[in-house]
């Protein structure tokens, strides 16, 4: 397929604890892509393209959860409340595990 620089597209960022879900997942062209990088989007926050707006919203959502998981562990972990994470698939099989106060095996 052939897009020009106004075909719509879907565009997912990473998320920052203020976001709200139209920070993130919003429709643009590359026309408005480049105003967003003029305005302070840059590739540190990961922006990807979509062309389907249910992928996108996948892909958002998914960055939210990891971004909210991520802050309970820092939290906690500050108040010296958890030192281990293990995380398991829907197989059941562990596929991560760290001990907070010994690194990532």
């Amino acid at each position: 397929m052939r897009y020009s620089a106004d075909h719509k597209f879907w565009v997912v960022t990473d998320p920052t604890p203020g976001s709200v879900l139209g920070d993130v997942l919003f429709e643009a062209s590359l026309r408005d892509l480049e105003k967003q990088f003029k305005g302070g989007l840059t590739t540190d926050e990961h922006p990807t393209l979509f062309t389907e707006k249910p992928e996108a919203e996948i892909e958002a959502y998914g960055r939210f959860t990891a971004m909210r998981a991520a802050q309970a562990v820092l939290n906690a972990g500050r108040e010296n409340r958890i030192d281990r994470i293990e995380i398991y698939g829907a197989d059941g099989r562990l596929v991560f595990e760290t001990d907070l106060r010994g690194g990532v095996r």
